[in-house]
């Protein structure tokens, strides 16, 4: 949200000419296999990849980076990969917004910090809980990008479910935690919705 927000806030309210072009480059990863895109990052993080390569033809380093195999590669390629999802829910909303509500706050003596905490933000609320849904949900259960970038040092909850349905055999055992996992998963989405529902409840009281 920290890095989708921003770009969602600069294409609907700051971008009129170059708004479609964004757009279609925002949805463009959409038109390659997923796991395609998670493989396509292996090769450019791993020890002989391309940003490796680049940093040691400018004589930046002497020996790879390791950048693959750990779990920051795991959350680049995550938050590359779910980002879309969180940016065009947040578009959606904020393209409807009244830009004259945001003119009329700011002649009324609001600075722009205020106008966007108790205007924008709250009119937004519900793009951010639909970006929330879409990205926490599938990324809860993630195990395809912590088995090609992660290795097999870190167990994450999609692939530990993985672990014990395809490898182990213990059906039982995945079952549970699969229940474990969606119960948690599901306090973890109310407490979230409550907490932005509270925050625009104070925004729009203030």
């Amino acid at each position: 949200m920290v890095i989708g927000y921003p770009v969602a806030y600069f294409i609907a309210l700051r971008v009129k000419k170059w708004r479609l072009v964004l757009l279609f480059l925002l949805t463009l990863p959409f038109w390659t296999n997923f796991l395609t895109q998670a493989y396509a990052w292996f090769f450019v993080l791993e020890r002989h990849g391309l940003i490796n390569t680049i940093l040691k033809m400018l004589h930046v380093i002497h020996e790879p980076l390791l950048l693959a195999h750990n779990n920051f590669a795991v959350l680049c390629v995550m938050v590359y990969c779910y980002l879309p999802f969180m940016i065009l829910p947040i578009y959606s909303v904020l393209q409807k917004v009244n830009v004259q509500l945001l003119e009329a706050s700011q002649d009324l003596g609001a600075t722009k910090w205020q106008t966007f905490t108790h205007v924008t933000l709250p009119l937004s609320r519900t793009g951010i809980q639909t970006g929330l849904l879409l990205v926490c949900i599938p990324a809860f259960g993630e195990f395809v990008i912590p088995m090609i970038m992660g290795g097999s040092r870190d167990f994450y909850v999609g692939s530990l479910i993985t672990h014990y349905m395809l490898s182990s055999g213990n059906e039982h055992l995945g079952a549970a935690f699969t229940c474990l996992s969606a119960c948690v998963l599901f306090v973890v989405i109310r407490c979230v919705s409550w907490y932005i529902s509270s925050i625009g409840k104070a925004a729009r009281k203030g």
